[in-house]
């Protein structure tokens, strides 16, 4: 995808899986170097379907270093018990007001402030989805107490919950100035990596800018939210769960198994993307879910991580000459088996394979750079 108006270029495919991100949990983050255009892929996404910050239905959050708890976000009760809104309790009433539309919340640099504490009661909140006369529906965020004796407040917004047509992304770049992720966070989320940046200019694209779909929430709204709606594909889910059960033995060695919670979300990605026509092949779909899902909760510095991480490449690559952990060149080896063409999960294999050079090099890996 590739628009003249902002000069930055997507990597194939990562439209389509941003949606399909969006679509199995409304909960995405953004990683990567700063500056390779994650706000940007936000906010035209948001237009190319008719979310626009003109329109309301597209907000911009520059996250702010002490914010410290949910206070921040939804609002707060001074001295004088006067309710004071936050940066978002007006944008999310908003969107449970006007529930055909989506709705699109960029949280910007997200990780300036610790995730787990300002983000604690949507974390907690968006795990109680669940479907009430065909409309996604969750426990509330904010009751009428939280307004203390401020009577117009109190009727202003009343009861809020996270309305089944708000998304919320969060861009971040892992540096010395933020906060890394606990797993609380990463197993809710579907975490895409921008790593790879062109900097060579195409003036002479024919594409030009996005036209907007003005698609209403349907397009968006999530189809699964329990293990148990995925009954009628029973045979395409045990092929997937399968696979995952088979990669969990192996994440066990290092303690860095799943639970049901990152299976449901997994499953229900690659029946999105089944049931939209395939927008990416199996292959690609599984691989983004590895990336995305599981390999950024791996980190350490113990012989048991390199290990593991080794008999992951071999699952996702296939075997590759020499192979043995003890070795100090293992990442050389897996690099070169990952760019074969019968690399079966390449992007994950590049990705394991870059985690095993840090560890040799450093004796502790992570996903992050």
């Amino acid at each position: 995808c590739r628009v003249l108006k902002f000069p930055v270029t997507f990597n194939e495919g990562l439209v389509e899986n941003y949606y399909l991100s969006l679509k199995s949990k409304p909960f995405v983050i953004l990683a990567g170097t700063s500056g390779t255009g994650k706000t940007r892929l936000v906010r035209l996404f948001a237009e190319a379907i008719g979310a626009t910050s003109q329109n309301g239905r597209y907000k911009l959050v520059s996250v702010r270093p002490d914010w410290s708890d949910s206070s921040d976000l939804f609002g707060h009760v001074n001295l004088n018990d006067k309710f004071i809104p936050g940066a978002i309790i007006d944008f999310v009433k908003q969107a449970e007001l006007d529930s055909r539309n989506p709705y699109f919340l960029c949280l910007d640099e997200m990780n300036l402030a610790r995730v787990e504490y300002y983000l604690s009661d949507i974390l907690s909140i968006i795990e109680t989805r669940e479907y009430v006369d065909g409309k996604v529906t969750t426990d509330p965020l904010i009751t009428e107490n939280y307004y203390g004796a401020d009577i117009t407040a109190k009727g202003k917004y009343g009861v809020v919950r996270i309305p089944e047509n708000l998304y919320i992304i969060g861009t971040v770049n892992m540096d010395e100035t933020t906060f890394p992720f606990s797993r609380k966070v990463l197993d809710r989320a579907n975490t895409i990596e921008f790593s790879t940046v062109e900097l060579l200019a195409n003036f002479d694209s024919t594409q030009g800018e996005v036209k907007a779909i003005f698609a209403d929430n349907t397009f968006m709204k999530a189809d699964y939210v329990f293990f148990n709606q995925c009954a009628s594909d029973k045979d395409f889910v045990e092929d997937v769960c399968i696979e995952l059960q088979d990669i969990n033995k192996i994440l066990e060695k290092a303690n860095a198994h799943v639970g049901y919670r990152v299976r449901d979300e997994i499953v229900f990605y690659m029946l999105n993307n089944k049931n939209a026509g395939n927008l990416l092949t199996r292959n690609q779909a599984f691989d983004h879910e590895i990336m995305q899902k599981i390999l950024p909760r791996i980190q350490g510095s113990s012989a048991s991580v390199k290990i593991m991480l080794c008999e992951l490449f071999k699952y996702c690559a296939g075997d590759y000459e020499s192979y043995q952990t003890e070795s100090d060149d293992v990442s050389a080896k897996m690099m070169a088996a990952a760019n074969k063409e019968t690399c079966k999960y390449k992007e994950s294999a590049k990705k394991i394979a870059f985690m095993v050079r840090r560890f040799e090099e450093d004796g502790f890996t992570a996903y992050w750079l």
